[in-house]
């Protein structure tokens, strides 16, 4: 037999016995006598055999833990995402071990592993930087380990890659946001932030494009500077500098609250006024939000809640066939003086 190809039925066949009892020692549960062990771990050694997670788990015990990969929890957007998803695991028993991916990282060893030795009953993926790191090759691996346990995905549904998926409608939170402005008088309004390399971003910047298209709006007004405060900083100036003051926009549709949090810094340092000369509009509603100055108007996409639907479902599918459908998740516009519609701004060209 060739060793990349032993299965647990080979290993019981040339030991003599039955493949449970491979389970067995392989599981190390006691009750198998000390001679047939031996013989079984004998032909264990001499192919070195690793069992797959599907044969294993036939006779394994669920762990009653979850994996959860996040581009870390530094962003507060990920952070009310694990803190929902860990609160609902701890309600339904369950243990949630995060794995953390950087940009341009694959997925760590640890956790691949995790997943083919069935120390995971199910796991949650989630973000832009997990679908920009999802290569080809690697969907097609993901999608084989997770053949055997249930996954949902807390973002965008990934080409090759079938399990649950939950995610908001970021289209729809950029036509809420650009209509909101549209409906305050604002016709040049302009959209900051996001990556080439993010399909939610990408997502996002063809909802505003779209929208302003129907609204009769120049989608001209357009800087994919990052998703930081740094990079709000760096788009106003991108954004306004090559163009005569009288061209400016008089809004900004920011993809995120970090980037609306920096491109508000940056128009008090021009001491541009907010939001009487330039209105302003983030995405996120993160804690910091209401106390910026003026308060953010902002978009709650609910990352908390799509933290404990993504652990309901999981926990829901698992011991159950494979499943695969997607929920889209509906985001909330939230109000608030940076717009000027609180103060009852109202901008025209």
């Amino acid at each position: 037999m060739q060793t990349e190809r032993v299965t647990i039925y080979d290993v019981a066949r040339e030991a003599g016995v039955s493949p449970s009892t491979v389970s067995r020692v392989l599981s190390g549960r006691s009750n198998v006598n000390a001679l047939t062990r031996g013989r079984v771990q004998a032909v264990i050694d001499k192919h070195s055999f690793t069992p797959s997670s599907l044969a294993q788990g036939l006779l394994q015990k669920n762990t009653r833990t979850l994996g959860i990969i996040l581009p870390g929890v530094e962003h507060p957007y990920y952070a009310s995402m694990f803190t929902g998803a860990h609160s609902e695991a701890q309600r339904l028993g369950y243990a949630l071990q995060l794995f953390p991916i950087r940009p341009q990282e694959t997925m760590t060893k640890p956790f691949m592993e995790l997943i083919d030795k069935r120390r995971l009953d199910g796991v949650i993926l989630s973000g832009g930087v997990v679908e920009a790191i999802l290569n080809d090759g690697l969907v097609s691996q993901l999608q084989q380990l997770l053949r055997a346990i249930p996954a949902v995905a807390v973002c965008p549904p990934i080409p090759g890659l079938n399990c649950i998926n939950i995610y908001s409608d970021l289209t729809s939170s950029v036509r809420q946001s650009l209509r909101h402005l549209y409906t305050l008088g604002h016709r040049r309004i302009a959209f900051l932030g996001g990556s080439y390399e993010s399909r939610s971003a990408g997502e996002r910047e063809l909802g505003f494009i779209d929208e302003a298209e129907h609204l009769g709006l120049p989608s001209r007004y357009r800087n994919e500077a990052g998703h930081s405060p740094q990079a709000g900083e760096t788009g106003v100036i991108k954004l306004l500098n090559p163009l005569p003051k009288g061209e400016w926009p008089t809004a900004l549709l920011c993809i995120n609250d970090l980037v609306a949090l920096g491109a508000m810094r940056q128009l008090r340092r021009m001491q541009i006024n907010i939001p009487a000369e330039m209105a302003i509009v983030g995405c996120d509603n993160q804690f910091f939000s209401s106390y910026t100055c003026p308060p953010l108007t902002t978009v709650d996409l609910h990352p908390d809640e799509h933290g404990r639907a993504a652990i309901q479902q999981l926990v829901s599918s698992i011991g159950r066939e494979h499943i695969t459908f997607s929920q889209l998740q509906p985001a909330t516009l939230i109000v608030r003086e940076s717009c000027g519609a609180a103060l009852g701004f109202r901008k025209f060209p």
